[in-house]
């Protein structure tokens, strides 16, 4: 009975494994150069994580660059016909999935993103941190420090993934742009 329950997680695991394999792990996305620079943007951009500004940013853009991004995948694959998506499993990509795949987990981990930036928004404006901190500080002062250091942690990694999201706009960007000159490789073939 309790399998039942769980049985859904263990299926929502799979893909998001079979996801972050096709994007190339953590590794590749660590090593990517919008990864990098969104930390960079956000380190600069501090007095948007000091005071929690990006919170207001990221709940106006996040819905809108998401419907976006949705619409654009969607069209993307709705165009793409059956020989073009054989064609795209016969072309090999990095991290050994094929090029459908690759193209598929750039568009997934933009969308992921953005919905994960949208929830830590919403996570972040909960007080329950502070809830926390204050029936803790009772037996623990040095709990509000904790509390400052927790609260700058959480909104500067917000502020990065509102960065990030942005900028994986381009990486979306590209990803078409490499659909649109791929070459078919039946036509290397009948050479």
């Amino acid at each position: 009975m309790i399998g039942k329950w769980f049985k859904p997680w263990g299926t929502l695991l799979k893909w998001l494994n079979r996801y972050r394999r096709a994007y190339g792990g953590v590794r590749g996305m660590l090593a990517s150069p919008f990864f990098g620079l969104a930390i960079l943007i956000t380190g600069l951009s501090y007095s948007l994580w000091v005071e929690p500004k990006w919170i207001e940013k990221a709940e106006t853009l996040i819905p809108s660059l998401l419907g976006f991004s949705l619409g654009t995948y969607a069209i993307i694959f709705s165009i793409v016909g059956g020989r073009i998506k054989g064609a795209l499993r016969q072309v090999s990509a990095p991290h050994g999935v094929s090029y459908l795949e690759a193209v598929n987990a750039v568009f997934f981990h933009y969308i992921f993103v953005q919905v994960v930036c949208l929830s830590w928004a919403f996570l972040y404006q909960g007080t329950w941190l502070y809830d926390l901190t204050r029936a803790l500080e009772v037996y623990m002062p040095s709990v509000k420090t904790v509390f400052l250091y927790a609260s700058l942690t959480g909104s500067f990694i917000g502020c990065f993934l509102l960065v990030y999201s942005v900028l994986l706009m381009i990486a979306a960007a590209l990803a078409v742009y490499r659909l649109a000159i791929l070459k078919d490789p039946s036509e290397d073939a009948g050479r």
